[in-house]
Parts: C-alpha cells; sequence; structure tokens
C-alpha cells in the first residue's frame, strides 16, 4: 500500500515538473504584448524547445518563407482569416451550444433519445454550415497564392505524402516481425 502511495506521489510530482516546465517556457512568448491568433505570423519565430527528436515542427511562418510568401500576401491572409472568424462566430457558438446541452443530458442521466436524435441532427447541420465555411476559406486562401507558389505547395504535398507512405510501410514490417518473434 505504501509503496503505491510512494508511485503514485512521484508520478505527480513528475506531471506537475512537466507542467510548470511547460508553462514556463511558453510564458514569455504569451507575454510578447501583441495576442496571437491562430493562423498569424509570429515575428519571433518558433522556439525548437520541447520538440521532441522525431517530431518535426511545422510553423506558418517556415511555411510561408519556403513559398516566398510577401507582405502583400500576408496580409491578405490575415484578412481572409479575421473575416472567417467572424462569418463562422455564430456557427461555432452555435456548436458549442449543442454539444454542453448533449453533455449535461448525458451527465444528468435522464436520457431523452427524442430529444438527443434532435441534437444529434442540428450537431450534424453545424459541423455541415462549419465546414463548407472552412473550405471556401481553404479556396480563398489558395486564390492568394502564385502559380509558382501552387508548384512549390505541391512539391510539399507530394514530399508529406511519399514520407507518410514510408513510415506506413516502414512501421507495418516491424509489426509483422514482431508477431513471428515467438
Amino acid at each position: 500500500m505504501k509503496k503505491h502511495a510512494l508511485l503514485v506521489l512521484v508520478m505527480a510530482a513528475f506531471f506537475t515538473m512537466g507542467t510548470l516546465t511547460a508553462f514556463a517556457q511558453s510564458a514569455p512568448a504569451a507575454s510578447s504584448g501583441a495576442p496571437e491568433m491562430k493562423g498569424a505570423v509570429s515575428q519571433a519565430g518558433p522556439s525548437d524547445e520541447g520538440v521532441c527528436k522525431g517530431h518535426s515542427r511545422h510553423s506558418l511562418q517556415g511555411l510561408m518563407k519556403k513559398l516566398g510568401i510577401t507582405d502583400d500576401q500576408k496580409k491578405q491572409f490575415r484578412a481572409l482569416y479575421t473575416s472567417f472568424q467572424d462569418r463562422t462566430r455564430k456557427t461555432r457558438m452555435d456548436l458549442l451550444s449543442i454539444k454542453d446541452e448533449k453533455r449535461t443530458m448525458l451527465l444528468s442521466g435522464k436520457v431523452d433519445q427524442q430529444k438527443l436524435a434532435q441534437l444529434d441532427d442540428q450537431l450534424v447541420k453545424v459541423k455541415s454550415d462549419l465546414l463548407k465555411e472552412r473550405l471556401k476559406f481553404r479556396r480563398d486562401r489558395l486564390a492568394l497564392l502564385t502559380p509558382e507558389q501552387i508548384g512549390k505547395v505541391s512539391d510539399l504535398m507530394a514530399a508529406r505524402a511519399f514520407r507518410a507512405k514510408f513510415r506506413m510501410m516502414h512501421h507495418r514490417s516491424e509489426g509483422r516481425g514482431a508477431h513471428f518473434a515467438g
């Protein structure tokens, strides 16, 4: 019993230290003055601290640099993103509301199957509307690229697909060997 309690205490200490370390590393970046938004380009660039070996950290800034995105294009991307966020704000709030209502019903233990079916139908409609807007946003963003930049995007996508295929084949062969190892 004492060993179990000690193990739990040690695990909690490591978890707390890891959380505090991660928070301390992210705190200076968060206090830079300007609020960061998803899709915006930060001036400082990504930090390689905290990135595990084997995990790549693709930053929006790095991608924009590879594609040769101009300052004018960056402004247009930000404007597109802001307009997307404004257009989808009500839809995203509706989505959260439906999920919350569903969660509340399930946690109360009084599940009304008919009401649950209605909530699921609403959830599908709202997610569909949000997906349509997201796809339009992606098309609009792609329309801002030059033909050369689109070619670079194509090359990057092909390289990514190749790496994924290689990893899949590599992991399959390891998995098969493990079954026959006896």
